[in-house]
């Protein structure tokens, strides 16, 4: 009886390790074609390994940190490209201002200019206003 007790421990557990070999037959349903597989105890430990909810836990947190990094990585040229053209925008802009503050500076010699012509044609002006006279007055 205890053959059968402790037999009756490992019911319905196929992953048991002290079970030995596992045996696995194959057959169809309309032929004579069948298969018997034979998986070794650390073939049967490693199966159990492979389809254990820790394992496929831990896979699924490998594959989706894997597929966060290459998308990351596939982001990383075209992110250089762009950075390359915001360089050279910078770099346009950086010639725009000189261009601009140096056609500030000369406007503003123009105007300097102007403004000194315009006060040397413009006569000067009398101190005193002779009053008008009255045509009519003589």
């Amino acid at each position: 009886m205890s053959e059968r007790a402790s037999g009756a421990q490992h019911h319905g557990n196929i992953f048991a390790r002290d079970s030995g070999s596992m045996l696995i037959h194959v057959q169809r349903e309309n032929g004579l074609a069948h298969r018997t597989l034979v998986l070794l105890p650390w073939q049967v430990q490693a199966l159990r390994v492979l389809t254990s909810k820790l394992f496929l836990a831990i896979l699924s947190i490998g594959l989706l940190s894997w597929g966060y990094f290459a998308v990351q990585s596939a982001r990383v040229p075209l992110l250089n490209q762009r950075i390359a053209h915001l360089e050279q925008d910078a770099q346009r802009l950086d010639t725009l201002q000189r261009t601009l503050a140096e056609l500030q500076d000369r406007y503003g010699q123009v105007q300097r200019l102007l403004t000194a012509s315009q006060v040397a044609v413009t006569p000067a002006e009398p101190a005193q206003k002779s009053p008008k006279k009255n045509p009519k007055e003589k």
